[in-house]
């Protein structure tokens, strides 16, 4: 591939990181949630009852990151902490029971937004690009994976 490709894949990321969030939340009309509250709010959900560790671990993060992300969770009331039956030892981690709700309520938000936002562009654009995001999430996701397994 040419070098200039890379160039501007760099700087295109780094805008879009940058003024996805800005245009997002100023955007934004109902519940929401902060980028990363989200995500480990809908992995919570998604995985049920997981150790710190393993959450750490699955999401890429430090555990001392993960740890203060969930205590701030937790004094929200959105994640609780259950004794692991098996070990007791361990906490496993799960959301609230109104969690659901709000998420379904912030990810229809969230689609709102970028429905609107990319309303000018052809329905074949938008679905491409949600397919080369999700394949340069798959990527990086991987490539994290191979590093840490060496």
């Amino acid at each position: 591939m040419d070098k200039d490709t890379f160039d501007v894949i760099e700087l295109e990321i780094a805008v879009f990181m940058r003024r996805a969030e800005a245009v997002r939340l100023a955007g934004m009309n109902g519940k929401e949630l902060e980028r990363a509250a989200y995500l480990l709010l809908r992995y919570l959900e998604k995985t049920g009852p997981i150790g710190i560790k393993a959450l750490s671990e699955d999401l890429q993060l430090d555990i001392s990151t993960a740890s203060r992300q969930i205590a701030s969770l937790e004094a929200k009331g959105y994640v609780v902490r259950a004794v692991d039956p098996q070990d007791a030892r361990i906490n496993l981690l799960r959301v609230s029971d109104e969690v659901p709700e709000l998420l379904r309520e912030v990810r229809r938000n969230r689609k709102r937004f970028y429905a609107e936002l990319l309303e000018e562009w052809p329905e074949e654009d938008s679905r491409r690009f949600g397919e080369l995001l999700a394949k340069f999430n798959s990527t990086a996701e991987l490539r994290q994976k191979r590093r840490r397994d060496r």
